[in-house]
């Protein structure tokens, strides 16, 4: 018997050693990544405005004559004050840039501030860059200030692109403009607001998982080989109804971003993770779409 307990340790050791080595492997630490748009270290004024503990105040919304009370993000003031000043230093350099890679960097950029700001896990239920979705009344840090759930955080690179005339509304259904052109043209109902209604047309990943073109669809249990790894791009959104996440370049290798989730915060300790590692762990719960709605930028 003792000796049977001594195997089973022994093996959750090297099972648990296994697992620390594969999160190195696969894992690129945020603070090496070279970004177009730098970030300098925020003041103690900056950080006593802009941290995880900032909470919102109570507030109530009548929307198609209901009372919705709850709690509002403040990602919109964060972005007129801390991110719209370093973005637009880089603005001539991203407009020359393809598509595929402005979005990119816009990726990287935002997943880094937010984390400098906010913390590693910076996931707030309901949250976006634009504060378009509903004062939230309960859900996973409903009432902070600031910080960008799952669907928030992947939507934000191309709401920022059009933003800046980067590309156009009707480039992209993965901003908010590009979904209300999709709804308006297909008869699409935005009903991701509380009780049903209208959400600003905020993206909700229910949504996400229908717009734009699948480029793969991964079933539970499974994984992608290296010929499916050449066919995605950075900018291409990895999920299904109830979590998705980004794809990003670094150094010319694929990884995955995302807010919340399974991967980046239990693997990647907050940092990017190798695409494909990433893909197979999340398929592990559920099957997967990934899906893209910009032109495909030839390697």
């Amino acid at each position: 018997m003792k000796l049977n307990i001594s195997i089973i340790l022994f093996s959750l050791i090297l099972v648990s050693c296994s697992d620390k080595n594969l999160v190195k492997e696969n894992i690129y630490e945020m603070t090496s990544v070279e970004k177009l748009i730098t970030i300098p270290d925020p003041t103690d004024i900056q950080k006593s405005k802009f941290n995880e503990n900032v909470e919102s105040e109570e507030t109530t919304t009548v929307k198609e004559g209901i009372n919705f009370t709850g709690f509002k993000t403040k990602n919109k003031l964060f972005f007129k004050e801390i991110i719209d000043p370093l973005i637009s230093v880089k603005l001539d350099t991203l407009k020359k840039l393809h598509p595929v890679d402005a979005v990119n960097e816009l990726a990287l950029f935002v997943f880094d501030i937010y984390q400098q700001y906010f913390g590693k896990d910076f996931y707030r239920w309901a949250g976006d860059i634009f504060d378009l979705d509903d004062p939230q009344p309960k859900g996973s840090g409903y009432k902070k200030s600031f910080g960008l759930d799952c669907s928030g955080f992947a939507s934000t690179p191309y709401e920022l692109a059009v933003h800046y005339n980067l590309i156009t509304p009707e480039q992209t259904p993965f901003s908010s403009g590009g979904f209300k052109i999709f709804c308006e043209a297909n008869n699409f109902t935005d009903k991701d607001g509380l009780s049903g209604t209208s959400n600003n047309f905020r993206l909700d990943t229910r949504d996400l998982v229908l717009l734009g073109r699948e480029i793969l669809s991964v079933p539970q249990g499974s994984s992608i080989n290296s010929e499916q790894l050449k066919m995605l791009q950075a900018g291409d959104l990895v999920g299904r109804s109830g979590h998705i996440g980004i794809l990003v370049q670094i150094n010319k290798e694929l990884f995955y971003l995302e807010s919340g989730g399974w991967v980046v915060p239990r693997y990647g300790d907050g940092n990017p993770y190798k695409a494909a590692e990433a893909i197979e762990i999340f398929a592990r719960s559920g099957d997967l779409t990934i899906r893209r709605c910009l032109p495909s930028k030839l390697k």
